[in-house]
């Protein structure tokens, strides 16, 4: 006997459309996941990088860290006045460094301690302790210095000049 066999119904393709359907209800809610993922890392990102300029302190110990310790122009140009910058002798002071440890083939570590600041409206004016020490703490020294700053869409050195 030959079998009859029975005619296929849709029950099988129905299947493979709920499964297409299933499918791409997936993929599209993991596209979303990951463009979700996305704009929390660009916004966390930016959040981290971003150049905080509120508060004159802050601002200050960013830009001696940058422009003494690191002597990362590149980075210190985003704490400093657009105009009218006067910072020549700290410039100076820096060279002066480089110098030394030249002449001496010695390491010199810059680092800064009792930084009061003032401020009055949009101006502020900073006091620091620059502390120049020889790699292996052999020699420290101690030198004031006072800086001026203005608030121009945050707070900013604009001059350096040493307390003699």
């Amino acid at each position: 006997m030959g079998g009859v066999k029975a005619p296929r119904g849709r029950r099988g393709r129905l299947r493979s459309r709920k499964a297409r359907l299933w499918v791409a209800l997936g993929a599209g809610v993991m596209a979303l996941l990951c463009l979700g993922g996305v704009g929390v890392i660009v916004a966390v990102y930016d959040n981290a990088t971003e150049v905080k300029r509120s508060d004159p302190s802050a601002v200050l110990v960013s830009f001696l860290g940058a422009y003494l310790a690191d002597r990362d122009d590149k980075e210190s140009t985003l704490f400093t006045c657009k105009e009218n910058s006067d910072l020549s002798r700290l410039s100076s002071f820096r060279d002066e460094i480089k110098k030394t440890e030249g002449k001496y083939s010695v390491g010199i570590m810059v680092n800064w301690k009792n930084l009061t600041v003032q401020t009055s409206g949009t101006r502020a004016t900073a006091t620091a302790d620059i502390i120049r020490t020889i790699s292996g703490g052999a020699e420290e020294t101690f030198d004031p210095w006072k800086f001026e700053m203005i608030d121009d869409d945050g707070w900013r050195v604009c001059s350096a000049s040493p307390i003699l």
